[in-house]
């Protein structure tokens, strides 16, 4: 028989700006949350960045921060109505995966534009006229 895991949600509201400063008091109230939670819960700490206005590496060090704070603390950590710029930014440094969406955002239908998800341009023909120049001197290959 498999056990049923009840998962509490605390939502933090995040913006329009985020800095250094404000590590403190979003680990207090994950604190709180995890102090709070019913036996037998698993904590989920939802992210609304929805009103960040102008997210940068220094607000991405305070996710970055807070996510593992909440999974010291027993918890996971899922961003909430990330905007483009934010998930552009979680694609360029390599934080999509460590910082996920919660399920039901359109990160997690694949609706980012085709550069950030790093696909390839489509092929297309050699323009006419063009030739390439082999130089005697380079080796087959």
């Amino acid at each position: 028989m498999r056990e049923h895991v009840r998962q509490a949600y605390t939502v933090l509201v995040i913006g329009p700006s985020l800095g250094a400063g404000d590590l403190a008091a979003l680990c207090a109230r994950v604190d709180d949350a995890r102090r709070d939670l019913p036996p037998g819960s698993d904590l989920v700490v939802l992210c609304d960045v929805g009103t960040l206005t102008r997210p940068d590496l220094a607000g991405l060090d305070v996710l970055a921060r807070l996510r593992l704070h909440t999974a010291r603390a027993g918890g996971s950590l899922r961003l909430w109505r990330a905007g483009p710029h934010l998930r552009l930014l979680l694609e360029l440094t390599g934080l999509r995966s460590v910082l996920p969406s919660f399920p039901g955002s359109a990160d997690e239908f694949g609706l980012l534009a085709a550069h950030e998800h790093g696909r390839q341009a489509e092929q297309r023909e050699q323009p006419l006229g063009v030739e390439e120049v082999v130089d005697p001197g380079d080796p087959p290959g």
